[in-house]
């Protein structure tokens, strides 16, 4: 099972997504808690108005929605009954099982799912902390659930594989490149940037959108001089493979948790606390590559980079002229442009130690390697002939046979000593 837990301020927002999903038939009610009535009485504005009134006894706090998914693997079934016993246990075990709260079960998606809808606020009006809730609540919680029901362990499979597995599901490629026509707009859009926000480390608006295009969505904040840009607002769009917009756009205050530009800076902000270490790591890779070759063409270095999960994107400008260089390193789930790596990886360095031909460094064999495969030696290499095997096993300790010997004498015993001075 895994849990993922979403704060915000909308409660409206929240409750809107999951009755949109049950007027589609993707999701229905499974449960309401903490509620005056049962949940075949309830219409959604009751379902509204008790979560509302319980976050106006505290207006101090902004945040004052909580939404939590919980998921399990794709080959699990559970059963409602004991769903609603999963939920309900989870809920007590990170502190809000005394609050309202309404349980949605979906079925969009391949693997069983639901979606709990309540507040942080109690109803003495204090609020619940939602600090390093996730670590210190329900993680415990999450793996005491999957002992006590017998559930797919979301660790069991061992870390190593499971981050791989998370990383396959990240790479461009493995997640489906949203086409226009061919998928709900809203829906594809939706799922794409709340993935590219919640994994990786990115620091402004062009380092999101050399995340997102490689899924065929692009953030637009429209030109200077249109209202959109003028009022600080924030489109998401498709684009085709040649970055072109298609269809309709949506505004980012439509996508559920309001992903708008105020709220992307404040992340960015956020996110810079960390550059330091994730910086570090990506230099580290990228001389890693280049130690091992003398020379590197455009293509051998884009697959050595690939090899180690980082994708290098050349930004180009109607001319076809190289302005700029992007690094996507999806290990470590961070974007950065060449320059703010420093100079030894911006745009200019790179070309210039670019080569029409690959040529490996030297290893300690003396071998070099170019691009047709061949092992070659290089001229200055001295080849020191391979020594005798006759003289290999006379001077080592291979074959004792063989081995040189010392001969010694035997020393005499005390008594044999003194005999031999009498005589």
């Amino acid at each position: 099972m895994v849990a993922r837990i979403n704060s915000g301020k909308s409660i409206k927002g929240a409750l809107n997504y999951n009755e949109k999903k049950v007027a589609q038939e993707r999701a229905s009610l499974l449960m309401v808690e903490n509620y005056p009535l049962d949940k075949e009485l309830l219409d959604y504005d009751q379902k509204l108005l008790v979560l509302q009134q319980y976050a106006r006894l505290n207006e101090r706090v902004v945040t004052n929605c909580v939404h939590i998914s919980l998921n399990f693997e794709t080959n699990e079934q559970v059963q409602p009954a004991k769903l609603q016993q999963i939920v309900q246990d989870y809920i007590a075990q990170i502190g809000f099982g005394e609050q309202p709260y309404l349980v949605y079960q979906h079925t969009d998606a391949a693997h069983p799912h639901v979606h709990i809808v309540t507040t942080n606020i109690q109803l003495g009006g204090e609020r619940i902390s939602l600090h390093n809730l996730g670590r210190e609540k329900s993680e415990p919680a999450r793996e005491a659930i999957e002992l006590k029901y017998g559930l797919i362990r979301a660790r069991g499979r061992g870390a190593d594989q499971q981050v791989r597995q998370e990383l396959e599901q990240l790479r461009p490629g493995a997640v489906t490149r949203v086409a226009y026509g061919k998928a709900e707009t809203k829906k594809a859009i939706t799922q794409i940037v709340t993935l590219a926000l919640q994994k990786y480390n990115v620091t402004s608006l062009p380092e999101l959108n050399a995340v997102l295009n490689q899924f065929g969505v692009t953030a637009d904040r429209g030109n200077e001089r249109s209202n959109t840009y003028k009022h600080g607002g924030l489109l998401y769009r498709m684009i085709d493979e040649q970055g072109r917009h298609v269809g309709v756009p949506i505004k980012s205050s439509k996508i559920y948790n309001s992903p708008t530009l105020k709220k992307l800076e404040s992340r960015f902000e956020k996110n810079n606390q960390r550059r330091p270490q994730l910086k570090n790591k990506l230099k580290f890779q990228i001389d890693r590559v280049f130690k091992r070759y003398e020379q590197v063409t455009r293509a051998t270095l884009i697959k050595e980079l690939g090899k180690l999960d980082i994708q290098l994107l050349f930004r180009e400008n109607k001319d076809g002229v190289i302005y700029g260089l992007t690094y996507i390193d999806h290990r470590n789930r961070s974007v950065f442009n060449g320059s703010d790596l420093g100079k030894a990886c911006s745009a200019k360095a790179i070309l210039e130690r670019l080569a029409v031909v690959d040529q490996k460094i030297v290893t300690e064999q003396g071998l070099t390697g170019n691009s047709s495969g061949r092992v070659v030696a290089p001229s200055h290499f001295l080849r020191i002939p391979a020594p005798n095997p006759l003289l290999k096993a006379l001077v080592g300790k291979n074959d004792p046979n063989l081995a040189p010997t010392v001969s010694r004498k035997k020393k005499k015993r005390k008594g044999e000593q003194e005999q031999s001075m009498n005589l």
